[in-house]
């Protein structure tokens, strides 16, 4: 069996997009301060999928367009390691919020076992919006006749525009 390794490929396809290398990846001097934003409207039209083939196990990752992923960041406080997650669908939650470096990275821990990570980087993309990386992970083992479920990982790339 033979597993190709997923981080390297989501690593290498967010280097490629984010331009990290470059002159233009560093930060940029007209970049909102992170440790000042206290709101973030966050999109990410392009994603890619991580899973793993049923039969042989072999691990593949999908780049798919699929519907523009949506949702804010309110009440962050960097001093407090705290902020809250505003999704379209469910109730508001208190998440962690952790500056570092030029770097602002929110984690939310759901007690189904799903984990986010959001990080927003110090870096224009246009219009004054920083260009930001989402990534989820989760597994809910259910087992039916004729259907298992399976680990699911995802990461999407866009950017979050820095609210008043």
């Amino acid at each position: 069996m033979r597993i190709k390794p997923l981080s390297g490929v989501l690593g290498l396809s967010g280097l490629l997009f984010l331009g990290a290398g470059t002159p233009a990846a560093q930060v940029s001097p007209t970049a909102p301060v992170l440790s000042t934003i206290k709101s973030l409207s966050c999109t990410f039209p392009v994603s890619v999928a991580g899973s793993w083939d049923k039969t042989t196990g072999e691990a593949a990752v999908n780049v798919r367009k699929s519907a523009v992923l949506t949702f804010k960041f309110d009440q962050i406080d960097v001093s407090e390691s705290s902020a809250r997650f505003v999704g379209p669908t469910a109730a508001p939650e208190h998440i962690v919020a952790q500056l570092s470096g030029a770097n602002l990275h929110f984690m939310d821990i759901r007690p189904a076992g799903t984990l986010a990570i959001t990080s927003v980087f110090q870096q224009v993309s246009r219009d004054q919006k920083l260009k930001a990386v989402y990534t989820r992970v989760d597994y809910l083992p259910i087992s039916l006749p004729g259907y298992v479920t399976a680990p699911e990982v995802s990461q999407h790339y866009g950017e979050c525009e820095v609210g008043s």
